[in-house]
């Protein structure tokens, strides 16, 4: 039996359900709340869960300020971001327009740190760079996250998938590399095509990094199957996420068939005291 971390996930906090919108919109509306979100990272802090996977959604910024502010939860949670958050970038220019949006955006950093971005990226667009366009999204997505503890960075898995399928061995390289030397974390990239990721990394010879991948007992979004998933976890450190199928699997049965393999974390969406009392309860059953 392989003793693995679990991590909180934000995919209820910020109304992401990987089957029905309509169904994520009603988890949302009942969870985001800032004083909610906290009220949970609390309870499960209690409980020994000390990692947080979110996205750099719109809401972070102000979980971040809402945390520096009410409660000391930053100083004992480490940080999981995956990012580009995309939707935010389209949603912005369609509402303020290219200047406007990426102002607001840009909102949280210092002057002097907005103009170094702004700069080359706008170097990046006019000579078609798309390292600098990478990079500058980089260092966009991850100024409100400045000041917390970030354990590891995860490159979003459309932009991670997109380069595995058009074979850009640039982008995971340029993603590697400015998480590691611009920021001294670990880099990792999530995928939901595990197997083809690792192959692709091996043949360009790129060191793989840590993966967030799907693994569950019924292989939903296990590309292109569950035993061909299951094949190659041993070549790389692993994080499991949609461990519970979107709620077709209960905590126990997943973490059951989750203790036979050697993956470093689990991450699940907790938006309830009583689905996270549910959950870390069968985690350490097959965790302690």
């Amino acid at each position: 039996m392989n003793k693995k971390e679990l991590l909180l996930g934000d995919n209820p906090f910020f109304g992401v359900d990987n089957l029905s919108q309509e169904r994520a919109r009603k988890k949302s509306e009942k969870s985001n709340r800032l004083e909610n979100i906290v009220e949970i990272m609390h309870y499960v802090e209690n409980l020994g869960v000390k990692g947080f996977v979110v996205s750099t959604h719109p809401q972070l910024k102000h979980l971040i300020k809402y945390l520096k502010t009410e409660s000391d939860l930053l100083e004992k949670f480490e940080f999981y971001p995956i990012l580009p958050y995309a939707q935010s970038y389209v949603s912005k220019a369609a509402e303020k327009g290219i200047v406007g949006g990426m102002n607001e955006i840009l909102s949280s950093g210092s002057i002097s740190g907005k103009l170094k971005i702004v700069m080359q990226g706008s170097i990046g667009f006019i000579k078609k760079d798309v390292r600098k366009l990478l990079e500058t999204f980089i260092d966009i997505e991850l100024l409100p996250l400045h000041e917390v503890k970030k354990n590891i960075v995860f490159l979003h898995d459309g932009l991670t998938d997109l380069a595995l399928g058009l074979g850009m061995k640039d982008v995971i390289e340029t993603f590697v590399n400015r998480i590691k030397d611009n920021y001294n974390v670990k880099p990792g990239l999530v995928t939901k095509n595990f197997p083809s990721l690792v192959g692709f990394l091996e043949n360009c010879d790129i060191d793989i990094p840590t993966i967030m991948t799907s693994f569950n007992p019924i292989g939903y979004q296990m590309n292109p199957s569950r035993i061909e998933c299951e094949k190659q976890i041993l070549k790389t450190k692993v994080i499991a996420m949609n461990t519970l199928a979107a709620g077709y699997v209960k905590p126990l049965e997943s973490f059951e068939y989750l203790s036979k393999f050697g993956l470093n974390s689990v991450v699940v969406g907790m938006s309830t005291r009583e689905h996270a009392q549910e959950t870390i309860s069968a985690f350490k059953k097959f965790n302690s």
